[in-house]
């Protein structure tokens, strides 16, 4: 339900009652109680009465546009995708590879996708090893797989220098919902770091515009995440993964 929901094809009223039954009880926002259509009615109100809406992204821009009648967003990304310096090449590896995870990895940021790779990779014995630089919701079970490293929270002008001294090969952004911009990409791509994602949200859209990285299928089985990974970094990957990129961002 959830992987179809998100991807972006959902027929709109069948989802609202979906998200409705599943709860089973309303949401709580700005503190107080309210169903999945008395907010989105709420939300069509405020936003039919903008003198114009901002996306950050052209997939957020679309959603939007697909949820609420008559809306036309304006995308203007956050930053210049065009601007940034280009991450170098995945390296070539022959031991461990070391696979970065960025941020605060709660539910929707993918922390169940973590798990099952850690653990698939305990499993099977892989050279395989994934640092969080920043937190997670169960950081515990995580480092019992004996394949995760937790470095704990930092502070935003910490990040690139302490994603960098993980040492990884690559980046994993493990992310389930779709993002509608993700400054962990941008974190990521600082540090040098190129990223493997699920095809979903602003990440993807980015990802395929710079080729900065190379996206998977959502709801991937843990094993074929894992084996992504690991061809990426040992120069055997099927899927496309530019070298270098020319991309220039053009609003």
């Amino acid at each position: 339900m959830l992987l179809r929901a998100v991807s972006g094809q959902e027929n709109v009223k069948p989802l609202e009652r979906s998200i409705e039954a599943a709860f089973k009880r309303p949401f709580s926002v700005d503190g107080q109680d309210i169903r999945v259509t008395a907010l989105l009615d709420r939300s069509q109100s405020i936003l039919s009465g903008a003198r114009r809406v901002i996306a950050p992204s052209r997939d957020a821009a679309n959603r939007m546009a697909r949820h609420f009648t008559g809306l036309s967003p304006i995308v203007i990304p956050h930053e210049d995708d065009g601007a940034m310096e280009e991450p170098p090449p995945i390296p070539l590896v022959n031991g461990t590879v070391r696979v970065c995870v960025a941020g605060a990895i709660g539910l929707h940021k993918g922390f169940h996708v973590l798990l099952n790779c850690a653990r698939d990779a305990r499993k099977r014995a892989l050279d395989l090893t994934f640092v969080v630089a920043g937190t997670t919701i169960d950081d515990q079970r995580l480092i019992d797989t004996d394949r995760v490293f937790v470095t704990g929270p930092y502070r935003p002008d910490e990040a690139v220098a302490l994603i960098r001294a993980q040492n990884a090969a690559l980046a994993l952004l493990p992310s389930i919902w779709p993002e509608t911009w993700c400054l962990g990409l941008t974190e990521l791509w600082r540090s040098g770091l190129r990223v493997a994602a699920f095809d979903i949200g602003a990440p993807a859209e980015r990802i395929r515009q710079t080729g900065r990285g190379f996206l998977l299928p959502l709801g991937l089985a843990p094993a074929k995440i894992n084996d992504a990974l690991l061809n990426a970094a040992r120069g055997r990957s099927l899927l496309p993964i530019r070298r270098a990129s020319s991309y220039k961002a053009s609003h």
